[in-house]
């Protein structure tokens, strides 16, 4: 991660909640109960939340976590940087599609049941939260053990965090707020500080680039043979999900679109301009039929194709890979029979395309999916491995989370935090439909 990325992680990228006036007050709350390490789970309370919170409270320093040892290993006041940043992490990731998910980001967690059976949000969150943090103390123990250290960059980084004169405290400052504290509070609640920030950050850095190394450690053992084996074992699943076995290809079209406005009632071209693109493409298609080369096609394109993303360049696709384009398209490309100089017609959503094989590249897509999976296979049977070796217990009746959802609507400022949040997620919502100039101009994906 870069420093200005860095300096920016909060509010820049995760600021869900912009229209908080000001940090939580600091009120100090009730301690938990006797604790009870690694006897229950995530359903112990229904409740987990605190409205009032401050990072030298009883409820804040609770130990939630224990090692093999019985030695502390996580607070309150860790935590909740961690299951905030899981909340946050989710928003971002569906953005307003999160509302069809049935999650409101208006109304408190905990009073939501969540997409996991006998969930609500909070206890959803909170179980891949604790979970994380299982992974991240089992990578942390095993970096140590085998001597890794931070790159000198990520301990600058980790240091700014409580540097008066950092880029993170002028973060905060151009973000209006006076210190560190008041920057962090503002976006994970009252019981949060910059020093246990630190903490969280030294502890993320260690376990991503740890695992990351892990990651490049296995996929070194992993032989093209082992990766062959491997798909020719599981072919079914592997053509199920649309990996086949063959290189990926390079291919030039010409894509002839119906003219004018489509119909306001069926959201398509009307019957009339979808004939009259045909003949189109079929005149230009038997006009090529002259001097059928691939030069010839390329100028082809260049003049007649309204795919903006390949008529500069003759409408060529190089290195495509199965499942990139839509069903039609790639059914053309990937036909088994399909020979360098094979040329043909295709109608799919986005008009009629001339079609030309340039041929096959040496680049295997299929191989690296396959790879990429027994990668994933074998971290996963590696951190499993890791936990048995460094386990971790929560006592889920310790944990307490400062509620962030009602605090944000109780303390919005201009406009209500519902607007604010909604705004946000929208701004960066990863499943908003291809716009009608995109989908017009640029050769349809898969």
């Amino acid at each position: 991660m870069k420093t200005k990325q860095f300096a920016a992680l909060l509010l820049a990228v995760l600021m869900l909640f912009a229209g908080c006036a000001k940090a939580p007050e600091e009120t100090t709350t009730e301690a938990a109960p006797q604790t009870n390490y690694g006897e229950n789970d995530v359903t112990a309370l229904s409740d987990y939340s605190v409205k009032t919170a401050s990072p030298d409270d009883d409820v804040m320093n609770a130990v939630i976590a224990v090692n093999d040892k019985d030695e502390p290993v996580y607070t309150n006041r860790f935590l909740q940087f961690s299951f905030w940043m899981e909340f946050y992490s989710f928003m971002n990731s569906y953005g307003s599609y999160a509302s069809q998910l049935g999650l409101d980001t208006a109304t408190p967690l905990n009073k939501q049941n969540s997409l996991a059976e006998n969930r609500t949000w909070e206890q959803y969150m909170l179980e891949s939260a604790t979970e994380n943090l299982a992974d991240s103390y089992a990578l942390g123990q095993a970096a140590a053990a085998n001597g890794y250290q931070l790159s000198e960059e990520n301990e600058q980084m980790i240091a700014s965090i409580t540097d008066e004169n950092g880029e993170f405290i002028q973060e905060a400052k151009n973000n209006g707020y006076d210190t560190a504290d008041a920057y962090l509070q503002a976006n994970f609640g009252g019981g949060v500080d910059a020093k246990t920030y630190q903490d969280y950050m030294r502890l993320y850095y260690t376990s991503y680039d740890y695992s990351a190394s892990l990651r490049e450690e296995i996929g070194a053992t992993i032989t093209d043979a082992d990766v062959e084996a491997e798909y020719d074992a599981n072919a079914a699943s592997y053509q199920d999900d649309g990996v086949l076995k063959v290189n990926n290809v390079s291919v030039r079209h010409v894509l002839i679109q119906p003219e004018g406005d489509k119909d306001t009632t069926t959201g398509d071209w009307t019957e009339e301009q979808w004939t009259a693109a045909e003949e189109k493409a079929n005149e230009l298609y038997e006009a090529w039929q002259s001097d059928p080369t691939e030069d010839a096609f390329a100028a082809m394109a260049e003049e007649n194709s309204a795919d903006g993303g390949s008529n500069q360049n003759g409408g060529l696709y190089e290195d495509v890979k199965p499942g990139q384009t839509v069903t039609e398209f790639n059914d053309w490309c990937f036909d088994q029979s399909r020979q360098p100089g094979d040329s043909g017609i295709v109608k799919t959503d986005f008009g009629y395309h001339i079609m030309y094989f340039v041929g096959q590249t040496e680049t295997k897509a299929w191989m690296e999916t396959v790879r990429d999976q027994l990668v994933q296979t074998k971290l996963t049977e590696r951190m499993t491995e890791l936990r048995e070796q460094y386990p971790v217990r929560f006592d889920f009746t310790q944990i307490r989370i400062f509620d962030m959802v009602s605090y944000a609507v109780e303390h919005a400022s201009d406009s209500t935090a519902t607007e604010a949040t909604e705004t946000t997620i929208e701004e960066s919502d990863p499943t908003e439909a291809v716009s009608e100039e995109t989908e017009t101009t640029e050769e349809p994906k898969g």
